[in-house]
């Protein structure tokens, strides 16, 4: 996710307070519509293999062979 801009909106020009504000407000209709999925999901009894981001469903491995 990309961080918060740091700087004051007195400090930036109208077009980069337009970015800011565009991104802010598509970031939370995507995560309205992810929440709505999920809710769909759980009201039909089907799982969905999308996870976010942040649990991307990769596992170490508990322990390792090298090669003969």
């Amino acid at each position: 996710m990309k961080r918060p801009n740091p700087l004051s909106p007195n400090q930036m020009t109208p077009a980069d307070r337009r970015a800011e504000l565009s991104a802010l407000l598509a970031r939370g209709v995507i995560r309205l519509q992810e929440r709505d999925r999920a809710k769909l999901f759980v009201e039909n009894g089907e799982s969905s293999l999308h996870k976010p981001a942040n649990q991307s469903g990769t596992a170490e491995p508990t322990h390792r062979r090298t090669a003969a």
